[in-house]
């Protein structure tokens, strides 16, 4: 492995920790080293609380990141601690992609520019913010790094564990990566195959990436069905993914009154309230006034309301399209948090101006890969860090478009990626560009 990560970096990144270090200090000092709560942090800290006190209940969210909170003493407040253990998170994920970056060939230049992209405002208030993002970021990148990093035969099975374990805890901190060990167990085979062609270790391996995945996503599962009568990870799973159905609740066959006329009714007024992602999130405010129509309540309201879903979207599949649609365009905006527009409007600006360039120049680069691979202009080492950071970008930009709002917040665990793709990309077409520049000269 060439030394330890730290060892690796001191040597060889000294300038990448600088900025690291710069934009570590810059994030303590504009948001007072202290974390602050968010809209779901209500519910993350009544689940601490369930937990504290025996997890007599059934909680609305997974239990990991409620057990952080508990941990850190932020279960009814903000603290220091909580915002210090999300800071150690974030550049643990820059050092990760940093080292994955000069392992296959990124430059200095390049890696410095990787870990300033990592320091940006709207990228660190995950550091600040009492929610899954920091946790759930540093367990994905995580486990791109122990997809990527060279394994010796010998430590292929414990290199396989780790990343089932790590798929697993992802999930216990956010339920969208339940199904995270399918693309992990599918790479982990690609790329730890026998160099002799025996796939049968090959299998193995994949097979221990899904078992303890299933062992956590499993364990969860049946731990609520047998206790709460609620065989899921969360019992809000329904009630994400009504913000695929708001916009036609009105086609529900009129055997679901009452209930049809109070979602409709509660969608209209979250129109006229002119709330933000109006009217996806309409469910929330419904959920009360659908318990006294339909006098269900607990596990019952929540099938009942996934049943809803269901009709809908089976019966009107354009019509999901369409939000799935609306939900990718949404995907791809700044993630405009008040702890963000708090550091001054010339700053948001800025933000959402480098924003828009970036992802211009994201999707610019990339369309250049695929014809330089077939050309053999990529390294291979190139083309799999470009492989699996897509993946894994892609299966949480799925699961956050398919079942739910597709909001930027959903995007931040994948950012890292994201960064590290569009700097290996670069760095992969800059040498062809500037052979065809001089040739043109």
């Amino acid at each position: 492995m060439q030394g330890g990560l730290a060892q690796r970096l001191w040597q060889r990144d000294r300038w990448a920790l600088g900025v690291i270090a710069i934009g570590s200090f810059g994030a303590t000092v504009a948001w007072r080293g202290i974390s602050r709560p968010m809209a779901d942090t209500v519910s993350y800290r009544a689940g601490a609380v369930v937990l504290q006190h025996g997890w007599h209940s059934l909680t609305d969210r997974t239990p990991g990141y409620p057990a952080i909170l508990v941990i850190t003493g932020s279960a009814d407040r903000s603290t220091h601690v909580l915002f210090f253990l999300q800071l150690a998170m974030h550049i643990l994920c820059a050092c990760l992609m940093v080292d994955i970056a000069r392992q296959v060939g990124v430059g200095r230049t390049g890696r410095v520019i990787l870990a300033a992209l990592l320091q940006a405002p709207v990228v660190m208030i995950r550091v600040v913010y009492e929610g899954t993002e920091a946790t759930s970021a540093v367990l994905l990148t995580l486990l791109c790094w122990l997809l990527l990093r060279p394994v010796e035969p010998g430590h292929r099975l414990r290199r396989a564990l780790a990343v089932g374990i790590t798929c697993g805890a992802s999930a216990m901190v956010r339920p969208t990566f339940a199904l995270l060990f399918v693309p992990a167990a599918i790479i982990g085979y690609l790329l730890w195959r026998d160099p002799d062609g025996q796939r049968r270790r090959s299998w193995t391996a994949a097979g221990l990436v899904v078992l303890p995945s299933l062992i956590l996503v499993g364990g969860l599962m049946a731990l609520n069905g047998v206790r709460f009568d609620s065989p899921s990870l969360t019992p809000l799973a329904a009630y994400h993914l009504s913000s695929r159905t708001s916009p036609y609740v009105e086609n529900l066959p009129l055997s679901y009154e009452p209930a049809r006329s109070v979602l409709i009714r509660e969608r209209d007024r979250a129109l006229l309230r002119g709330e933000s992602n109006a009217p996806a999130n309409f469910i929330w405010h419904a959920r009360p006034a659908l318990a006294r129509a339909t006098g269900l309540k607990g596990p019952a309201l929540d099938r009942y309301v996934m049943r809803m879903d269901i009709e809908l979207i089976v019966h009107n599949p354009f019509g999901y399209l369409d939000t799935v649609k609306t939900a990718s365009v949404n995907y791809t905006n700044l993630d405009s948090q008040p702890a963000v527009l708090g550091l001054g409007r010339p700053a948001a600006w800025t933000q959402e101006a480098l924003h828009q360039l970036l992802l211009v120049l994201f999707f610019g680069v990339l369309a250049l890969v695929p014809g330089l691979a077939l050309a053999r202009k990529i390294s291979p080492a190139m083309l799999r860090v470009l492989a699996v950071g897509l993946i894994l970008s892609v299966y949480t930009a799925g699961v956050s478009v398919l079942v739910e709002t597709g909001t930027a917040r959903l995007r931040s665990p994948s950012e890292p990626i994201l960064a590290l793709v569009f700097v290996v990309a670069i760095s992969a077409v800059r040498p062809t560009l500037a052979g065809l520049r001089r040739d043109h000269c």
